[in-house]
């Protein structure tokens, strides 16, 4: 029982973090970047290519490869986003969804077919808690999530930068107008969601085999999360994806492992039939 409930919040860890990078971009762009699960897949290999090829230790992995995920990010906003901001949102999207497809190919260009894995970078004795064992990674895995909502939160409500990204989302013209950056605001906005991304990569990859199609399901569950927990509330997209992982891992022990992916879609069209607003509300800014 109690390595269920591990593996289903560490897990869930994951779903929550792609979230947090995807609401961080909304907030500010009021976009979903649905290539989101496919720059967690980028993040995974390059740390697979920074610390077994090339030797790096693991904390210099992560800091070269989260630097080269925000750089990532600012590319696919100049690609996705600035070309089409005057134009309606669902072409932003639709240009997300091929962005995905292409970084899905290019990865399987470069690193070919084969699943590859990373070296856990914490590594220690697994603690035994109630006849079950829980690795050291998995403990940290859990920590970096509850770290990441605690400083997004404090980075979006009490810094002079979160205030200039949330007056972008409510009105970019009159953003403008009053001398904010929106360009900048937003390039540094899928700059920090996509090393969000590349973490989440960087994580998963010890404990699954990294695949160029492995950010699709984990992508659309970031997001999936994101709607049950409340979009835009960064809180409710941790517990729902929490919840959404421990659902998985009792549903695949005690209902059936061949509707693990099934029981997230689920949820989100029970949920939107219920309540659509998500579990914690939706926030909703009014222009004035």
């Amino acid at each position: 029982m109690v390595q269920l409930v591990v593996s289903g919040l560490t897990l869930g860890s994951i779903y929550a973090l792609v979230a947090l990078g995807l609401l961080l971009i909304f907030g500010a762009a009021r976009v979903v970047n649905f290539a989101q699960g496919q720059l967690l897949m980028i993040g995974a290999y390059l740390g697979i290519s920074a610390q077994v090829q090339h030797g790096l230790k693991p904390s210099l992995t992560y800091l070269v490869t989260l630097a080269a995920m925000a750089l990532i990010g600012v590319v696919v906003m100049l690609i996705a986003w600035r070309p089409l901001r005057d134009r309606p949102t669902y072409l932003v999207i639709l240009t997300t969804i091929a962005l995905g497809i292409i970084l899905e190919n290019l990865a399987l260009i470069i690193w070919g077919p084969l699943p590859v894995s990373l070296p856990a970078p914490f590594t220690g004795r697994p603690v035994r808690l109630w006849g079950s064992f829980i690795t050291l990674h998995q403990m940290v895995v859990l920590a970096i999530t509850m770290v990441a909502m605690g400083a997004l939160s404090l980075f979006i409500t009490r810094t002079r930068f979160g205030v200039l990204m949330q007056a972008t989302a409510q009105d970019m013209d009159m953003a403008r107008l009053v001398g904010i950056r929106v360009n900048r605001t937003i390039a540094s906005a899928f700059a920090l969601g996509s090393a969000l991304a590349g973490l989440a990569g960087l994580l998963v990859a010890p404990l699954f085999l990294a695949e160029p199609t492995m950010g699709g399901s984990l992508g659309l569950k970031g997001f999936v999360v994101s709607v049950v927990g409340g979009f835009g509330n960064l809180p409710g997209a941790v517990i729902g994806g929490l919840g959404l992982g421990l659902i998985e891992a009792f549903g695949a022990r005690y209902v059936s492992s061949d509707y693990r992916d099934a029981f997230a879609f689920i949820i989100m069209i029970a949920m939107l039939c219920v309540r659509p607003q998500g579990l914690f509300g939706e926030k909703i800014g009014e222009r004035v």
